[in-house]
C-alpha cells in the first residue's frame, strides 16, 4: 500500500499551519516591538501625537508588549505541535477581536485612514485562516492534540 498520498495532505496542513502562525507571529512582533520602542513611528502616520508619559504607556504597553507576549505565542505555535491547536485559536481571538472592533469604530466613528482599512483586511484574514485551519484539523480522522 502506498502511505505518499494519504500522508501528502497531512503535510500540506502542516505547512499552512506553520505559514499562518509563523508569518501572524512575525507581523505582530514588528508591529508590537514598534509600540513598545517608538510607538510615534506608527502613530504619526494616523496623525496621533502622543502628549503625556499616560498616554505613552498606555500604547507600549496595551499595543507594545502585549502584541508582543501575542506573537511569541503564534511563534510557539508555528514550531511547536503542543501548542499549535491553542495558538490557533489564539490567533483567531486575537485577529477577529481586532477586527470587530475597527468595524465598530468605523460604524461609531466614520472612516479611519486607509492603512487602518488596510489592516482591517488582514486582519480579517488571518481571523479566516486561523478559523479555516482549526476547521480542518477539526475534521481531520487523525488523533486530535489534548489540551
Amino acid at each position: 500500500m502506498d502511505l505518499s498520498a494519504s500522508t501528502a495532505p497531512v503535510a500540506g496542513k502542516m505547512s499552512l499551519k506553520k505559514m499562518v502562525l509563523g508569518s501572524a507571529g512575525l507581523g505582530i512582533a514588528v508591529i508590537g516591538l514598534i509600540y513598545l520602542l517608538a510607538p510615534h513611528l506608527l502613530l504619526d502616520v494616523y496623525g496621533v501625537d502622543i502628549q503625556s508619559p499616560s498616554e505613552a504607556n498606555i500604547f507600549r504597553s496595551g499595543s507594545g508588549s502585549l502584541f508582543v507576549a501575542v506573537a511569541i505565542l503564534f511563534c510557539l505555535g508555528a514550531f511547536n505541535v503542543r501548542y499549535t491547536r491553542t495558538s490557533l485559536i489564539t490567533l483567531f481571538t486575537f485577529m477577529s477581536g481586532l477586527a470587530v472592533g475597527r468595524v465598530v469604530s468605523i460604524v461609531a466613528d466614520g472612516w479611519p485612514h486607509a492603512v487602518l482599512i488596510a489592516v482591517l483586511v488582514v486582519e480579517a484574514s488571518y481571523a479566516g485562516a486561523a478559523a479555516y485551519v482549526l476547521r480542518v484539523e477539526d475534521s481531520s480522522p487523525q488523533l486530535k492534540e489534548t489540551a
